[in-house]
């Protein structure tokens, strides 16, 4: 069967155990964008220095790939780091100079997940060797932009449930041919929203090959395990200098909310009993409560459901896993991004210290 290899899974997970049906739990952070700012003009103008002499070499164990972003992007440069290795994923992008000067004057996209955290460290290692020293002030000074945490439920279709966001009524349903069905359930725009899809764990069976430029992969897939991914998307929005909002400094994630809390899964037998009460006429393609509800709002003329209706979704909701203990599992995620980490949080306490001791 032919699979967009975006619905194939090769990166570890770490393993939390498993939920109340005995389906296995995993767990990692598969993004994580930060943002930080410069001391002073000199450091900046130091730094975008040696980027630029990053873009201009060949490198030992790293593939370095200068872009220039188009204008609607918020900064104008980036570099691309890769692997040496063919068809190695980015592991890392610098985005800097910035169009507007309100923004920070550098930002980091890490993916964690290409990388064990030996290959982390000696990434940022070498960074920090390559622009001068000032990389690990650059991460304690980091506020968090976006971080997208995946939870990952075996054995588990995303059909089997209907999917709601609390305090949200955007959805959109994705079912392309040769992909695996999916949802977003809340706004992309907002500073939380959700990714729920299918994935074949490429790591189950046998070695998979993978051609550079094809998109799709032929592979059998009852010699593979399967699992839903449940993906939360978290932008908190806020900066160190904002008035508003609350800022996640990187030094910090380990205080970060649990963003499985505002997340609504209920039985697809809500929808059977919607149509046998006649509160719904149809049923929707996608497997949202958003969009059970706009149907029933319309058929019904009202702006707002009765309390009735709202008692019986209620008593549809389930727990596919137990929120807060998948939550307790979350230092051991942030254990896994190591230097990206400890190295801002232990800088961070050092500026601290500092800043105290001047005073």
């Amino acid at each position: 069967m032919l699979v967009n290899k975006l619905n194939i899974d090769s990166c570890r997970s770490i393993d939390i155990g498993r939920n109340a049906r005995d389906q296995k739990l995993k767990m990692r952070v598969d993004k994580l964008s930060v943002v930080s700012c410069f001391e002073n003009i000199g450091e900046r103008k130091k730094t975008y220095t040696k980027l630029k002499k990053m873009r201009q070499k060949e490198f030992k164990n790293y593939r370095v790939q200068y872009i220039r972003n188009n204008d609607k992007k918020p900064y104008r440069k980036a570099l691309l780091i890769r692997k040496k290795e063919r068809n190695s994923p980015v592991l890392l992008r610098i985005d800097y100079s910035p169009i507007n000067r309100s923004t920070g004057g550098i930002r980091l996209d890490f993916r964690p997940q290409h990388m064990a955290s030996t290959e982390i460290d000696h990434l940022l290692s070498w960074i920090n060797r390559r622009i001068g020293g000032v990389f690990y002030q650059l991460l304690a000074r980091a506020w968090v932009t976006q971080i997208d945490v995946a939870l990952d439920v075996y054995n588990c279709k995303l059909n089997d449930y209907i999917w709601g966001l609390d305090r949200s009524g955007k959805t959109k349903y994705f079912n392309k041919r040769n992909g695996l069905p999916g949802i977003r359930v809340g706004s992309c725009r907002s500073f939380l929203h959700f990714l729920c899809y299918g994935k074949v764990d490429a790591n189950s069976g046998r070695k998979l090959v993978f051609r550079e430029r094809a998109k799709f992969i032929n592979i059998n897939l009852d010699e593979y395990q399967k699992f839903l991914r449940i993906e939360a998307r978290f932008r908190p929005g806020a900066k160190p200098t904002s008035k508003k909002g609350s800022v996640l400094m990187l030094a910090h994630i380990l205080d970060m909310r649990n963003p499985f809390e505002r997340l609504r899964i209920y039985s697809k037998d809500l929808g059977g009993e919607l149509l046998n009460r006649q509160y719904l006429y149809v049923l929707p393609n996608a497997p949202s409560i958003a969009r059970m509800k706009r149907y029933m709002m319309a058929d019904m003329q009202c702006s707002r459901l009765p309390r009735k209706v709202d008692r019986l979704i209620a008593e549809y909701e389930i727990a596919l896993f137990d929120k807060r203990t998948v939550w307790e599992q979350w230092s051991r995620c942030v254990a896994q991004l190591s230097g990206i980490f400890s190295i801002a949080s232990v800088f961070c306490v050092h500026r601290c210290v500092h800043s105290e001791s001047t005073e």
